[in-house]
């Protein structure tokens, strides 16, 4: 996939100069996203340890919490990229990255940030909720990095590959019944809508799993959304183009919210760690209690964060 560049920096003397705006200012599309809350904020700036000067990237703006965040801590030449293409930041998924940095002429930075979470409030409308009928789209950008939406998906592949995508990207523990289920709707009549897969996972699944504490829907919802952005292959070509383009004593520091990415990010930084680096945080950090208080989206947050040690 080609990525659409449409630069923006926010830093203090810009390292793009292109196209800035004042700090403090809106950015189009922006409002839709104001009830998210980034998560770990103190922490992030804690081990990321940006210092006057850095090359930081945000990989993943959405609103910009974060970044606001290291740019009061320290005076720092931040480059943001967001998927969607109304954020008025780089416009590229950070599977991408390698691109970007090419792109814009980078060839180093400091300190690099995955907020693997996303934003309800940039996505509505998407098919990404089981709770509103909405087309089966899911993805990120204007293209799905896989080459499939979500309706795509569930029309045309075959029963095992769905029953492997909503076990393994997903870990739902029904899922030959699910794919054997949506096999035999979509014979009757092609998936469009939400609801239509809330509906034939709901006709699939014993009584009791739709009464559970999680709605019944939930995993097989995430594992569509894996498989229509590839995210386990995003999260694998971003994290390995920050490490290649990160300097000696640079930090890299990713926030997974479930644990197959989770699992992806803890492999990367293993096989980081066995050649020159360093795992700044042993286990990964959770989000205190207060903020789960404050914030109930953020209690399955963790942040894993590496350092490159080039002695």
């Amino acid at each position: 996939m080609e990525p659409i560049f449409t630069t923006f920096v926010l830093s203090s003397a810009g390292v793009l100069r292109r196209s800035t705006r004042e700090e403090g200012g809106t950015v189009h599309g922006q409002a839709k996203a104001q009830n998210h809350v980034s998560v770990l904020v103190d922490e992030v700036v804690k081990y990321l340890e940006p210092k006057k000067g850095e090359v930081v990237v945000d990989a993943t703006y959405g609103q910009g919490g974060h970044s606001k965040a290291i740019k009061h801590a320290a005076k720092v030449e931040l480059i943001a990229l967001d998927a969607d293409p109304e954020m008025g930041v780089i416009n590229a998924n950070f599977a991408d990255l390698e691109k970007v940095f090419k792109h814009e002429g980078v060839k180093e930075v400091n300190k690099v940030l995955f907020d693997l979470g996303w934003n309800r409030g940039q996505l509505e409308g998407k098919g990404f909720s089981f709770l509103r009928d909405e087309p089966l789209d899911m993805s990120y950008g204007p293209k799905p990095l896989s080459g499939f939406n979500a309706a795509e998906i569930l029309n045309t592949w075959k029963e095992t590959a769905l029953a492997d995508a909503f076990f393994g990207y997903g870990e739902e523990r029904y899922a030959r019944r699910i794919a054997k289920a949506v096999v035999a709707r979509r014979e009757v009549k092609p998936f469009e809508t939400t609801i239509e897969f809330v509906e034939t996972i709901r006709d699939s699944v014993p009584p009791a799993y739709r009464h559970g504490r999680l709605h019944f829907a939930t995993r097989s919802f995430q594992a569509l959304r894996v498989a229509v952005n590839d995210e386990l292959g995003a999260i694998d070509r971003g994290v390995k183009a920050a490490w290649k383009h990160l300097a000696c004593n640079g930090r890299i520091a990713v926030i997974t919210f479930h644990s197959i990415e989770d699992r992806a990010v803890k492999r990367l930084f293993q096989g980081f760690a066995k050649e020159e680096g360093r795992l700044v945080l042993k286990k990964p950090l959770s989000p205190s209690r207060s903020e789960i208080i404050s914030n109930p989206s953020a209690r399955s947050a963790k942040l894993r964060v590496i350092e490159k040690c080039c002695d």
